[in-house]
């Protein structure tokens, strides 16, 4: 996510965008466990707020954007920029976050939709079925309006595989060495074919369901890769801040391509997510709901 924002190189752009956000609902799939929707609404909407006045007090400190142009409701859009046309927001990936909700709210946030969980195969392959055939058909942005949870409709199948690994108690070192091959061939080939530019334009190339199966074998790659990988603290808490990097990553960019020139600029997403990982420490110790996290208030004994 941080090089795909900070590099301008189409053909990585290309192999990032083949699979990112779709590993970033995969693994919202496998984490997922029910919420009050209440309680959803806030451990997403403060952090949306926050990040998007980060951005905001960066853009004016930096006089990209003047004081003096911010104006109401239009600065209310911006932050809650939940449909197309409402000008340019303040949070990028803000969509990634309406499509969550919609989906966590379909799978059981709210008590009288948690029903639709026992057919949640049937449900990603109908949304796998529709969207392969869209442009035949109505597409999603006419049947929502425009609106950024409509993006729930090509994101839910990757929630549906993360549910699958989770209930089948997948262990990526348990693939076959035919199935590693495959998704290594097809994270090289297909993305290069198919130019797909992701959920957030909805584009995906010649066909929905060849972006699905790239993604998905990337995705199951990636996750072999990294359970190669030694555990440690550092990456440990980055898979934790998912929410604080979506959020704080472009202000880091955009602040380190004023301070630096242009021979640093290869450094930019490693310093970036290095301060990425120190936010997240910070957030865990004095600001959880940063992250996405609700403590629970301890019970008052009587």
């Amino acid at each position: 996510m941080v090089v795909g924002h900070w590099t301008d190189n189409k053909l990585l752009i290309t192999y990032i965008y083949s699979f990112h956000m779709p590993a970033l609902f995969v693994v919202s799939g496998i984490l997922y466990k029910p919420h009050p929707w209440t309680k959803t609404i806030i451990a997403f909407s403060v952090p949306l707020v926050c990040f998007s006045l980060l951005n905001l007090a960066v853009q004016i400190i930096l006089k990209e954007v003047s004081l003096y142009s911010i104006s109401f409701p239009k600065i209310f859009f911006q932050i809650f920029h939940y449909k197309y046309g409402l000008g340019e927001s303040l949070m990028i990936g803000d969509w990634f976050l309406w499509a969550l909700v919609f989906i966590r709210f379909l799978f059981g946030d709210i008590t009288g939709l948690n029903w639709l969980r026992k057919y949640y195969i049937l449900i990603a392959v109908i949304a796998i079925i529709y969207m392969s055939f869209e442009n035949s058909l109505i597409s999603i942005d006419t049947i929502f309006r425009g609106y950024l949870f409509g993006r729930a409709i090509p994101s839910l199948p990757f929630f549906c595989v993360g549910i699958i690994i989770k209930e089948k108690g997948w262990n990526p070192q348990n693939q076959p060495l035919p199935v590693i091959v495959l998704s290594l061939i097809a994270f090289i080939i297909v993305p290069l074919v198919n130019q797909a530019t992701g959920i957030i334009d909805n584009g995906y190339g010649y066909s929905y369901i060849i972006f699905f199966v790239c993604a998905i074998f990337s995705t199951l790659l990636i996750f072999w890769l990294s359970d190669k990988i030694p555990s440690s603290r550092f990456t440990e808490t980055i898979s934790k801040g998912t929410l604080v990097v979506l959020g704080t990553h472009i202000p880091l960019l955009t602040i380190l391509r004023h301070m630096l020139s242009n021979e640093f600029e290869f450094l930019f997403p490693i310093i970036t997510i290095i301060t990425c990982y120190y936010i997240i420490i910070g957030c865990e110790r004095y600001c959880p709901i940063l992250l996405g996290k609700i403590k629970r208030q301890p019970k008052i004994s009587q």
